[in-house]
């Protein structure tokens, strides 16, 4: 009987550092992983890297955490088939972020609007000012259109945007109306019913391009950008989204330029990972009216309405 406990004992002092191995393993393979795929996203935030020229750009807390509020310009650049053509700055969207009130005010700018662009002394379309003078440019410009200063600008391509959907298994979206849209070479047409619907990346590309059946123009674009934009947001700040880290980091070093440091990247996600859900997501819209000049159709926005704007961004960003 002493034999057999003595045994037992033994047996069960050899399982338990069995167990303790395979822990210590999975342990070691953890750190390991893990400071992969910090390697790999300091990689990532190095291949995503643009500079401007004088620019400041406001400090975080010594804790990491952001304390004030800041501007985002989010670009989206679509493809031309011509080659050398830098292309357009499809999609242009402002991002006001106050964490004082964990409140975000975003809103477009209708890419045909008519402004001044900034380091060509003429007035154009506000998408132009990407292919006169490619992140910066566009930057500038919005900042003068805005009479607001811009911290950091995350800019993508189409391609990017589509990979991201598809990497999160597609999304889910209301849409107010059926709707038909066709390809950017008139090929392929997609159909949109009116509800709740499922969108690949593909599906999602067109849905936010869609403008011309759209009784709101492209202020109705605007709004589905948005609701797309807002969607992958919630997504990414999910713990699912620890899952697919690999693939998203993937897709953001090819697809992705931004002045968003490597530091700022860790500090940002780990607080809106942390309070995202407890932020209120407000939306304005920049009136104006059609105007043809010379045969070219514009957008045009009054001083009027550019200083509303100005003010509301203002205000959003001073709120405690």
């Amino acid at each position: 009987m002493f034999t057999f406990i003595a045994q037992s004992e033994v047996s069960m002092k050899k399982h338990l550092k069995i167990s303790l191995a395979v822990l210590l393993s999975f342990v070691i393979i953890a750190i390991g992983y893990t400071i992969y795929i910090y390697r790999a996203m300091e990689k990532t935030a190095e291949e995503m890297q643009i500079t401007f020229e004088e620019t400041e750009k406001k400090e975080t807390a010594e804790t990491g955490e952001i304390e004030r509020s800041l501007t985002f310009l989010l670009l989206g650049i679509g493809d031309r088939p011509k080659i050398g053509d830098p292309g357009r700055a499809d999609s242009i969207i402002v991002v006001s972020l106050n964490p004082a009130v964990k409140n975000a005010l975003m809103f477009n700018i209708p890419r045909d609007s008519r402004v001044e662009i900034v380091g060509k002394d003429k007035m154009d379309k506000i998408n132009h000012a990407y292919a006169y003078g490619g992140t910066e440019m566009m930057k500038k410009t919005v900042e003068r259109f805005l009479n607001h200063s811009i911290d950091y600008v995350v800019q993508t391509n189409m391609e990017g945007l589509t990979q991201l959907v598809d990497v999160f298994g597609g999304i889910e979206v209301v849409n107010d109306f059926a709707f038909n849209q066709m390809d950017q070479y008139g090929r392929k047409k997609h159909h949109y019913d009116k509800g709740q619907i499922q969108l690949d990346g593909e599906r999602a590309l067109h849905y936010t391009r869609m403008r011309k059946s759209d009784p709101k123009g492209d202020l109705g674009r605007n709004e589905r950008q948005r609701q797309v934009l807002t969607i992958l947001l919630q997504k990414t700040a999910s713990l699912s989204s620890v899952f697919k880290i690999e693939e998203i980091l993937n897709i953001m070093g090819k697809n992705i330029k931004t002045n968003i440091s490597f530091e700022e990247m860790k500090s940002f996600f780990l607080q809106f990972k942390k309070d995202w859900n407890d932020y209120q997501i407000e939306s304005l819209e920049i009136t104006g009216s059609n105007q043809m000049i010379q045969g070219i159709y514009y957008y045009h926005v009054s001083e009027e309405e550019r200083d509303l704007v100005s003010a509301q961004l203002k205000e959003h960003a001073a709120a405690e």
